[in-house]
């Protein structure tokens, strides 16, 4: 991620809008953001954080906090980014949630957080929308992008004040959650977790099959799969004996069983026979009922057989009754009939009269349906000639209005043409402008990038001279100084010697040699020099020579830029050839017209295209519109024709009609009136016609009526008279007395159906028991009443002896069929557990190796991290080597955590001055920040350096170059400019005064009263 433009607007202490241009720079830049204490300085880098992830980059301030309290209050509090990732460019903007002054009234409301993020184009503009408003959307958007969190961003792109001793402090854990987001082996973490997941569930599985086969041994009461084999053994012979025992009980049960049935069987038939004789017995009691009813059906047979006289006479009796009321009838019908032919025939005479008129009438009707067929046609000849007419006239303008737009079209045709030819014409001489104005403009930027060389040649030439003063300076002062060390040692020696010689005395042996003679003891002659003083003259020593390496260093520095350069400018002047010493101004101008000539050839382009789909289309037109004109031509001439035609006919047609027979309306009143009056009079005729006719027929027929009515009195009266007399001669011959007593004694046939039957169940219940008792006499003639009571007993007695055997031999037989069954089910449950047992000893031996549960419990991921982590330290200890003058390496802990810590990316520091490891968290401030500063430029090279990892392009340090000392912080500005070189930028934000004269590209953070702001310094370009 690589910022390009920050706008901060009332946001920490900046009132106003502020906006730094990092572009202007210059490519991958190294520089300073300095500025007085309080001014702002780590507020620029906590913009950054915030319009990434909505934080700051301490976490300390909560966004609501970071308003600046000198902005005006109508001014919204706001940060912009726009960042450059993967060669996409984009654009965050944030707004904390802040008070604002209401639109409308006193007071304020609150203005909730909002954030937009959106993808730029090749201009700089906002070109998709990847998030409208919601703050957590764009936080995980950029989270996503970045590939980062605000935590790890914290850690490795940005080193706060304060903080920048986290990534080397952080344990195990949490520089496992940092690495693999950078170096993405999240792929390692799956599989750990597959491999776990996976023995996990064969060890569930294999303890659930422990437990199944306990299960199976406790469900048969068993202890152990020994005592199931003893006990089967015991049990297969019980279960044969139990067997034979219950075969036994069982065919004595079935003895006795059958035994007792046939007693019981014996013994229903003398309980049936006794049943049966007391049946009979109540059965006969009913003798004297059955004789009553037998005399009773015999009445009813009489009176049967006189049922005929009497019915033939009750009949006659009722056909008389009703004869003499039709006659009565007839006769009333005959007289109203009589009424009614008087009156139709009136009627006729009346309607005969009218008839007369019905001739005139009918001619005159006749007439003017003529007048009115002939109007009509007269009406829908002027219609059609109309419609013909204007058909004719509509057909006629459409095919003027097409040849003239037929001729309009062949007009711009022609015009489209001459066009054409001319674009044509030009487009071919401007062919090569995009060609060459894409040489000129490369040969553009090579010659400003000639120039920039031949600046930076300059530039770098006088640095040079100026490094070769300083060295030559430094070669002389190390020199004297050199000559002043030895000087200070040499007098030192002298002083010691004198002070020595004032110790000696005559006789006593020298300290040095053990000679007793002294014959030539030092003399001081001068002052004596200490030991303070000759320490003194070695640091200063040690100084200058310090401070000559690194002037050799800069100088040699110098000397390869300067040689680089001479390369680039001579590759550029063979690649410019007479452009590289023409001016620049020529070569702009030269690419500005190729430029117009590229877009004007576009232009021509675009025209040409436009110009041939519009002649296509005016041809595709014309051939239309032609096919069409001919096509119309006959029909405009047809349809002329076709109303000449309808106008000569409606002419004599309006010829033939008189002028009062003109008007339709009129003629149609007066013939609906005529055919009103001649329907009223053949309705009137007709319907008194059919009135006389319909009367004559029913008075006909009621005359007809009344004779048959009397001759059907007369007949029926004799056939009565008949009937009395066979009834009065049958009724004597009877054993009846009166007809009273004939209507007593008859029955209706449902009264004679049931006293029949109960007659005839009577006698066959009867012949039924007696046949069954007869039955019963013969079988048990010589038979005896069985004890069944003993044989009842003794039945029990086998059945219960059955029930016992068979169930003791169920429950052993039960119990040995439960323990076959718990037998098959463990040999299942055994092979199972060695299949599932064998799985794990291959994936748990995985899963414990890959999740760092054996050894030095280190997971696989955390080994792979291990091997990026060896990559990182061996970048990082060249960098603190030098910084430390070769005294401290950073290394990766071998030996494992204690307890169950994670371990395996824990960090020690050797020490070349002690020989041994220690701790990280065991040096002092500066040697931290070297270390910090170390581990961050090193893990940079290496994120770089891999294939998908994150791109660590830019690196911020807030402070903690005060703690290191001048060598040492020289060191650290050489380490960044190298890495700088690489194509990273990188942000210093320091107090320390050396900075500003070695980063003379910086961006000052001014305060005043009215709030801070920002200028960028030193830009290259």
């Amino acid at each position: 991620m690589t910022p390009l433009v920050l706008t901060m607007q009332a946001f920490g202490p900046f009132a106003g809008s502020e906006t730094i241009d990092f572009t202007a720079l210059g490519r991958s830049p190294l520089f300073l953001i300095n500025g007085p204490t309080g001014a702002g300085k780590s507020s620029i880098l906590d913009a950054l954080c915030f319009a990434l992830y909505g934080q700051t980059t301490g976490n300390e301030r909560d966004p609501t906090q970071m308003r600046c309290d000198q902005a005006n209050a109508t001014l919204l509090t706001e940060v912009t980014l726009d960042f450059r990732l993967r060669g996409v460019d984009y654009r965050v903007r944030r707004v904390p949630q802040q008070e604002r002054p209401k639109a409308r009234g006193e007071g304020t409301t609150t203005h909730n957080a909002e954030a937009q993020l959106w993808r730029l184009n090749a201009q700089g503009e906002q070109e998709t929308c990847l998030v409208a408003r919601k703050v957590n959307d764009a936080t995980a958007e950029l989270q996503t992008l970045i590939g980062l969190d605000a935590n790890q961003f914290r850690q490795v792109m940005v080193l706060p004040q304060g903080k920048f001793r986290e990534l080397l402090l952080a344990g195990s854990k949490e520089r496992e959650v940092i690495f693999s987001q950078l170096f993405q082996t999240q792929i390692f973490q799956r599989i750990e977790e597959r491999l776990r997941t996976q023995a996990n569930q064969i060890e569930r599985a294999v303890n659930d099959h422990r437990q199944h086969i306990s299960g199976i041994l406790a469900g048969g009461e068993l202890e152990s799969e020994a005592a199931l084999v003893q006990e089967q053994e015991t049990l297969a012979p019980q279960v044969e004996q139990a067997r034979q025992r219950f075969d036994t009980a069982q065919q004595q049960r079935r003895h006795a069983e059958q035994q007792r049935d046939e007693a019981q069987a014996l013994q229903r038939q003398f309980a049936a026979q006794e049943s049966l004789a007391a049946d009979k017995a109540r059965h006969l009691e009913q003798h004297a009922h059955i004789q009553s009813i037998k005399a009773r059906l015999a009445q009813s047979a009489h009176a049967q057989a006189l049922r005929p006289q009497s019915t033939a006479l009750a009949q006659a009796q009722q056909a008389l009754t009703t004869a003499q009321a039709e006659q009565r009838q007839a006769q009333a019908g005959l007289t109203t009939q009589r009424a009614k032919a008087e009156q139709a025939q009136q009627a006729l005479e009346t309607a005969r009269q009218r008839q007369t008129e019905l001739p005139t009438l009918r001619e005159r009707h006749r007439q003017l349906g003529e007048f009115i067929h002939k109007g009509q046609q007269l009406s829908e000849l002027q219609t059609c000639f109309q419609t013909a007419q204007a058909a004719w006239q509509q057909a006629d303008a459409a095919l003027k209005r097409d040849e003239k737009q037929l001729d309009s079209i062949r007009q711009q045709g022609e015009a489209i043409g001459v066009n054409l030819e001319r674009l044509q014409t030009e487009f071919q001489q401007l062919a090569s402008a995009p060609a060459e104005l894409s040489r000129h403009e490369s040969l553009l930027k090579q010659r400003q990038e000639l120039d920039e060389l031949t600046r930076q040649e300059r530039e770098l030439t006088v640095q040079q001279q100026q490094a070769t003063d300083a060295l030559n300076r430094q070669q002389s002062e190390a020199a004297q100084a050199q000559r002043h060390a030895t000087e200070q040692e040499m007098r030192w020696h002298q002083g010691q010697a004198s002070l020595l010689a004032l110790s000696l005395e005559v006789g006593a042996p020298c300290p040095v040699c053990g000679s007793r003679d002294h014959p030539a003891p030092a003399v001081q002659n001068a002052a004596v020099v200490t030991q303070a003083q000759v320490e003194t003259a070695r640091a200063a020593l040690e100084k200058n020579r310090q401070a000559q390496q690194a002037a050799e260093r800069h100088h040699h520095q110098l000397a390869q830029q300067i040689s680089h350069n001479a390369e680039q400018v001579e590759r550029l002047t063979q690649q410019l050839g007479e452009w590289a010493s023409q001016a620049l101004m020529e070569l702009h101008n030269a690419c500005k017209g190729l430029r117009r000539q590229a877009q004007r050839r576009e232009s021509v382009e675009g025209e040409i295209r436009q110009q041939t789909a519009a002649r296509d289309a005016l041809r595709r037109e014309w051939g239309a519109l032609d096919k069409q004109l001919k096509t119309q031509r006959p029909t405009v001439e047809k349809a002329k024709e076709n109303a000449l035609r309808l106008e000569s006919q409606r002419d004599q047609l309006s010829q033939s009609l008189p002028e009062d027979a003109r008007d339709p309306e009129a003629m149609r009143r007066t013939l609906a009136e005529l055919e009103q009056q001649i329907a009223q009079l053949e309705k009137a005729w007709e319907s008194a016609q059919q009135a006389l006719s319909i009367a004559q027929t029913q008075l006909a027929r009621s005359d007809e009526q009344l004779r048959g009515a009397s001759e059907r009195v007369e007949h029926r009266q004799q056939v009565q008279a008949q009937a009395q007399t066979e009834w009065l001669a049958a009724l004597q011959a009877s054993p009846f007395e009166d007809d009273a007593s004939f209507q007593a004694a008859q029955l209706d046939d449902t009264q004679q159906q049931e006293l029949t039957r109960q007659v005839e169940t009577y006698q066959q219940r009867l012949a039924e028991l007696e046949g069954a008792l007869q039955s019963y006499q013969t079988q048990l003639a010589d038979k005896t009443l069985p004890d069944l009571a003993a044989l009842t007993r003794l039945t029990e007695a086998a059945q219960a002896e059955e029930s016992t055997q068979l169930e003791a031999w169920r429950t052993l037989d039960g119990r040995l069929t439960t323990l076959k069954g718990i037998h098959q089910k463990l040999a299942a449950a055994h092979a199972a557990q060695a299949e599932l047992e064998a799985q794990y000893q291959l994936w748990g031996t995985l899963s414990e190796v890959a999740n760092g549960r054996t050894g030095h419990r280190i997971s696989l991921q955390r080994f792979v991290l291990g091997v990026l982590l060896d990559d990182v330290l061996i970048q990082a200890s060249e960098r603190l080597v030098r910084m430390s003058r070769g005294r401290y390496q950073l290394v990766r802990r071998e030996d494992p955590s204690k307890g169950n810590k994670a371990s395996g990316l824990e960090l020690d520091v050797a020490d070349t001055y002690t020989g041994k490891n220690r701790s990280v968290a065991t040096l002092s401030g500066g040697e931290s920040f070297m270390a910090a500063l170390s581990l961050a430029l090193g893990l940079s090279d290496v994120v770089q350096a891999y294939a998908g990892g994150i791109q660590l392009d830019t690196l911020f340090i807030d402070e903690g170059f005060g703690s290191l000392d001048q060598d040492a912080l020289d060191q650290a500005i050489a380490m960044l400019s190298e890495l700088q070189m690489g194509g990273r930028m990188i942000g210093v934000i320091s107090h320390v005064s050396e900075l500003k004269e070695q980063m003379p590209v910086r961006i000052e953070v001014c305060a005043s009263r009215q709030g801070s702001s920002v200028e960028v310094k030193g830009a290259l370009f």
